[in-house]
């Protein structure tokens, strides 16, 4: 007989029960913050039509979206993020919607992306934003909401990482470049940390910026300083620059905010590099970053006050962020952060198959106790392979019930881990 060779795609994966036990307490988590911060659930499907994805991501991402006609001969994609459908949701449902709307989003998303540590084509994202307000009370608080994850997940050296669009407007005008250097320039400064100042300088070059401006980006972006000096610079440097004072404006009141919440001044930074490549960025962008475990930048967040009106024909603001969880878990696993919690389900063997009908009562009365509760689904085992079960799946606690033990009304318990063994009473 052929037999077919079992295999995953590349950049998918199978996750196994231990595995799927640590990612659902970290989702759960994030639904527990996202909920305490006043964020609502939302879920939209895996294929959009084609052209409500296309246009929004810019010209590099837009290369790693899964599209293909359907046997309909529509032209469909797979959502490349969980942001761009909210903003579908928000213009197809704007009348069941009261706005601000607040919404948090768990699902998976694919990108046909070169697969690499902590990088895959099919993964899970969680998002939270806040469609309605153009107050930068939602920028500040999402970042508080952030740092707040990052504590509970179990990091020690984490922060984020703040700079804003407008500003990198402004930056461009200051260095005398022209629109069309624009997005070359934000994606060799976005690069910053991977590559150094050289590899910008580089990039730069490649795209046919002159030295001039080069000179002027570089002499901006390496400017050290707190988070107060390095906005009163840039202010003087940049005065006469209406779109760039207005960045620096914003980002001033979400440090005002940050502060009034009591978040410890080193765990967020003015970082001048930080662009986030997606073209619908409008105003503060932001990353929480990990500064050991491998992976870096762990979330990508920013306000987008123009995307929602693609949809709706109206501007509506909006801001918020996605985590990567993928890399958050992978971090997890490696550092040890979210250790499995002991196993909660109990184990009822079998002890004969002529007792099977006991075995099955006791499995109800203790279901209906509030108990988790496995019947070994085999009365031909013997007792010893049961019980090499128990230790194998972390079973702590298992019940015996043989002939001697219904004579008496009563049940055997053994403690797997301790090997000690009690008798309690049998109850129907």
């Amino acid at each position: 007989m052929n037999t077919i060779t079992p295999r995953t795609l590349k950049g998918f994966r199978d996750f196994l029960p231990e595995d799927m036990k640590v990612r659902q307490r970290v989702i759960a988590l994030f639904r527990q913050v996202f909920e305490s911060f006043g964020y609502e659930p939302l879920e939209t499907p895996t294929l959009e039509h084609a052209d409500i994805l296309l246009g929004k991501y810019g010209e590099e991402a837009e290369k790693l979206i899964y599209q293909f006609e359907d046997r309909g001969g529509r032209k469909v994609a797979m959502k490349y993020d969980l942001t761009v459908p909210t903003c579908r949701v928000v213009a197809q449902y704007g009348d069941k919607i009261p706005l601000p709307f607040k919404r948090y989003q768990i699902q998976p998303v694919w990108r046909a992306d070169n697969t690499q540590k902590g990088r895959f084509r099919e993964f899970f994202q969680c998002d939270a934003d806040t469609i309605g307000s153009s107050s930068m009370l939602a920028d500040a608080e999402f970042i508080q909401m952030g740092l707040e994850i990052m504590k509970k997940l179990g990091f020690t050296d984490y922060y984020a990482r703040i700079n804003n669009r407008k500003f990198i407007d402004g930056l461009v005008q200051y260095a005398g470049a022209t629109s069309e250097q624009f997005y070359a320039i934000c994606i060799a400064i976005d690069k910053l940390e991977k590559i150094g100042l050289e590899g910008v300088i580089g990039e730069m070059e490649k795209k046919g910026v002159s030295a001039e401006v080069i000179k002027k980006i570089i002499e901006v972006v390496s400017l050290k300083g707190t988070n107060i000096e390095l906005i009163e610079k840039l202010t003087k440097m940049m005065v006469n620059i209406p779109i760039a004072q207005e960045g620096l404006s914003e980002l001033s009141t979400i440090f005002s905010y940050l502060k009034t919440a009591q978040i410890p001044d080193e765990l967020y930074t003015f970082d001048l590099s930080i662009i986030r490549g997606l073209s619908y960025y409008t105003g503060p962008v932001w990353e929480f970053t990990v500064r050991d475990g491998g992976v870096g930048s762990v979330a990508g967040c920013g306000r987008y006050d123009k995307l929602v009106g693609l949809y709706l024909g109206r501007d509506v603001p909006a801001t918020g962020g996605s985590f990567g969880i993928e890399r958050l878990f992978e971090v997890i696993k490696e550092r040890g952060l979210l250790k499995d919690e002991a196993n909660k389900l109990e184990l009822v063997t079998i002890f004969s198959s002529d007792l099977v009908q006991q075995s099955l009562a006791l499995v109800n009365t203790l279901r209906n106790q509030g108990k988790s509760v496995m019947l070994y689904p085999d009365e031909k085992a013997k007792l010893e392979k049961q019980l090499k079960y128990a230790n194998k799946k972390n079973i702590e606690t298992v019940y015996i019930l043989g002939p001697e033990e219904i004579a008496n009304k009563q049940v055997k318990i053994k403690n797997m881990k301790t090997g000690e063994q009690t008798v309690a009473k049998l109850s129907r």
